[in-house]
């Protein structure tokens, strides 16, 4: 009997014991990034200082899965992953019209994965320099795990990916800035730890005063706790660069609505003033994300404006403009800003 209840307690403990090693090896192989970390720079660009408007834009690529043909579970729809076929032509759309943006300045990208099962374990930062040479550029992973377990019957499996900038001109700095990663543990061993990238150009305009610029992508599904200290980590950065007379642009994918947006019901809107009265949002009047409950229908389809930028009050935007392409190739839309100083 004894033997029996022995064999009985071991066939209950297995299970137990293997999720507590699964976790065990998960949390020692766990991506750890320190506060701030030096970034390489790739890429060959010209050493020539741009004109005096400024070219920027932003795109999240949504890592070549997220087409109109697309739903997502975990945005309430059923697919993991696009089959291989559709993976490769909506990344070759985003790479096509990336190549056909060449005459922009500074690129920044969202959702760029380098070893990813979502995307079939291509290396979109080369195919994206491939893409656009010419330019200088920076990677920073904000997902990098071995393997996600979820949804169960398809696990999502090892995801690598990042924020991509590119610019015709080399910054003299790059950094990567850590924020509030997702979840804590142990769900946070499965899920993004958020950053963004910052390049520097000292004396930039003739003043002498550096130009900043951060390409960022925020938590998206959190209750606001996590965006919150996200945000107020990157208005403590933003308040310390603009104390030294530096001009900043903070441009990605927030994960909120932009100011005056019509969608208010349907999300967080960003805080008016950020980080403090003088600072100027600068979004455009088309939608620049869709929901990935079903594929997209143009009309039916639940859009939102959550992609633009920031500009300290010693810059102004002179144009910003979305730039529609039907959700062709990603979920979300690129923004065109053409900035100036004051």
């Amino acid at each position: 009997m004894k033997r029996l209840l022995r064999i009985l307690l071991g066939i209950l403990l297995a299970p137990i014991l293997a999720f507590a090693l699964f976790l065990l090896a998960f949390t020692l192989l766990d991506y750890r990034p320190d506060a701030q970390e030096e970034l390489k720079l790739n890429g060959n660009a010209s050493t020539k200082l741009y004109a005096d408007t400024l070219s920027i834009l932003t795109w999240n690529i949504g890592y070549g899965g997220l087409g109109a043909e697309q739903d997502f579970f975990f945005d309430g729809g059923l697919d993991v992953r696009p089959n291989a076929e559709m993976s490769a032509y909506y990344l070759n759309g985003i790479l096509g019209f990336l190549a056909s943006q060449r005459g922009v300045d500074v690129l920044m990208l969202q959702e760029v994965d380098k070893d990813s099962r979502r995307s079939y374990y291509t290396d979109q930062e080369a195919e994206i320099l491939k893409a656009l040479p010419g330019y200088a550029s920076s990677f920073a992973y904000n997902y990098k795990t071995l393997f996600v377990p979820e949804p169960l019957r398809e696990p999502y499996g090892k995801c690598m990916a990042g924020l991509m900038t590119l610019g015709r001109v080399a910054p003299a700095e790059a950094r990567r800035h850590a924020l509030a990663p997702d979840a804590d543990w142990p769900i946070g061993l499965f899920m993004l730890d958020r950053c963004f990238i910052s390049w520097r150009y000292p004396a930039y305009f003739s003043d002498g005063k550096d130009l900043v610029l951060i390409n960022l992508h925020l938590s998206a599904y959190d209750d606001g706790t996590v965006k919150k200290q996200q945000m107020d980590s990157l208005a403590a950065y933003l308040r310390a660069e603009y104390a030294l007379g530096n001009r900043i642009v903070a441009g990605g994918d927030w994960n909120q609505l932009a100011p005056g947006s019509q969608e208010q019901e349907l999300g967080i809107p960003v805080p008016v003033p950020f980080p403090d009265a003088g600072w100027n949002w600068a979004a455009a009047a088309a939608s620049t994300n869709r929901d990935l409950s079903t594929g997209y229908q143009p009309g039916i389809t639940r859009e939102q404006t959550i992609d633009f930028f920031l500009l300290s009050p010693n810059l102004k935007a002179v144009e910003v403009k979305g730039m529609n392409q039907t959700f062709a190739f990603s979920d979300h839309e690129p923004v065109l800003l053409r900035v100036c100083a004051k």
